[in-house]
């Protein structure tokens, strides 16, 4: 079943980031817009179940006349996605005026991600109650994508060490930065194991309550708690005769993994409400980000639950030290995309390869595939080009090489260094605020205070 996807419209790359990382984390897909106009063309060419919307964009900061706009427009669409009013300058009148079109909630800047979160999760279930007959009719369409072949070095050994474990039901713990491709190898795993013609469940484990662990996980019969109106079938039994894979396994708490670590020690379990043992038949797959000897040492993760999960122990390389692999990975995901698309796939231009390869990727694998995708969508040309990709940290990076500049110049306290910086910024966008704060990575309204406060001009 395909992730639900979020659109966040918002001229802050900074903003974009936050949410688009805390969104990743938590299961959804994310492509982002740095402007309405950006917004509308990426809806003529895809769906989106979710819009984050900022109102105010380059006309100024505070109406919110833009996203009125905007939300005006989409009212006019078929099949127009929920949207949710993100900004930094609320007012009651603005949330009526927005409510009035159309939009789902309105929320003010800097927002709480658990808020955020439930928010979100409330239109998708409403979206989910509203096509419940639909959705049961529809199933996953089968993989028929051709397997990629790793070229760098490290990935190859890796796999040839994974090819040796694929057919045992060994406890499986993979590590590695978040997006560097750890469910691609779960896959991979399931595919090439003597389990694969059962089924493959994935579970993230950041994502689950302490009130429903046990209903997710071994499941509950109708009348095991107030809200248990049904039989419910947990994790565990669904991925029986197969591989279950739990993902973010650091983020558990104590209670939790205590709760786990009883049926990876017996291999048994009982369904909330019922008496009757469960024997498991699994075969486990782990997947953290975080440093698990170190969690260990500080006392957030049980020892004999880590000695559990780390049977075999594999470590997935970041992608910027496989340079061999950014390239054949950035041409195997356009044609993926495009084929998802129906659309024909585009070649690289030279300063697009370039920078694909000098760029840290600090979102790994993840961050490579949006940016694919979203080049493919916005390419107008016969050919990818640099403008279509919109690397996140490109502005920044720039930045930080005036910066570098500025404290190699010599003595100043940390104020005459911003103010430098704010002054080169300037001049290099011809006194334009709005793209100066882009580049410098605040928003607009912050670098107006700094202008104000060295009593530096500006040209809007």
């Amino acid at each position: 079943m395909p992730l639900p996807r979020i659109l966040i419209v918002d001229d802050n790359v900074e903003v974009r980031l936050s949410a688009a990382y805390f969104l990743e984390d938590q299961g959804f897909e994310v492509i982002e817009a740095d402007s309405p106009s950006t917004a509308k063309q990426l809806l003529s060419v895809t769906s989106f179940d979710i819009i984050l919307l900022d109102m105010n964009f380059a006309r100024d900061t505070t109406s919110g006349q833009e996203g009125l706009d905007f939300l005006t427009w989409l009212q006019a669409q078929q099949g127009a996605p929920a949207v949710l009013c993100i900004t930094g300058w609320g007012s009651v009148k603005l949330a009526v005026k927005a409510l009035q079109l159309g939009a789902s909630d309105f929320i003010e800047k800097p927002w709480q991600n658990a808020a955020l979160l439930a928010s979100i999760q409330q239109q998708l279930a409403l979206q989910k109650k509203q096509q419940t007959q639909l959705n049961q009719t529809l199933q996953p369409e089968p993989e028929t994508d051709i397997e990629f072949v790793w070229q760098s070095t490290c990935m190859q050994t890796l796999e040839r060490k994974l090819s040796r474990v694929a057919h045992s039901d060994a406890t499986i713990l993979l590590c590695g930065e978040s997006g560097v491709g750890k469910s691609h190898l779960v896959s991979w795993l399931h595919q090439h194991s003597a389990r694969a013609g059962g089924p493959l469940v994935s579970v993230n484990m950041g994502a689950l309550s302490e009130s429903l662990f046990e209903s997710e996980l071994f499941g509950h019969v109708k009348g095991a708690f107030t809200d248990a109106k049904q039989n419910r079938v947990g994790r565990f039994t669904m991925a029986s005769g197969g591989t279950l894979f739990m993902d973010e396994i650091a983020t558990l708490s104590m209670p939790l993994q205590a709760k786990l670590l009883r049926v990876l020690e017996t291999g048994e379990y009982e369904v909330l409400g019922s008496s009757k043992t469960v024997r498991s038949d699994v075969r486990l797959i782990c997947a953290t980000n975080a440093d698990l000897p170190q969690n260990v040492a500080e006392g957030t993760f049980r020892q004999d639950l880590f000695y559990r999960m780390n049977t075999l122990v594999f470590e997935l390389p970041p992608l910027r030290e496989r340079q061999a692999d950014i390239i054949p990975l950035a041409s195997y995901l356009l044609a993926k995309h495009a084929k998802r698309y129906g659309m024909a796939t585009k070649p690289m231009d030279d300063k697009v390869i370039h920078a694909l390869q000098t760029y840290p990727w600090p979102g790994n694998i993840r961050e490579l595939s949006h940016v694919m995708e979203r080049a493919l969508l916005m390419s107008e040309g016969s050919q990818i080009a640099l403008q279509d990709c919109q690397l996140r940290l490109a502005q920044q990076s720039k930045v930080a090489d005036i910066m570098a500049g500025s404290l190699i110049e010599g003595t100043g306290t940390l104020a005459q260094m911003e103010k430098r910086m704010i002054m080169e910024v300037m001049a290099q966008e011809g006194g334009v605020t709005s793209q100066a704060a882009q580049k410098l990575g605040l928003t607009k309204s912050s670098l107006y205070r700094r202008l104000d406060k060295y009593g530096l001009k500006h040209a809007e």
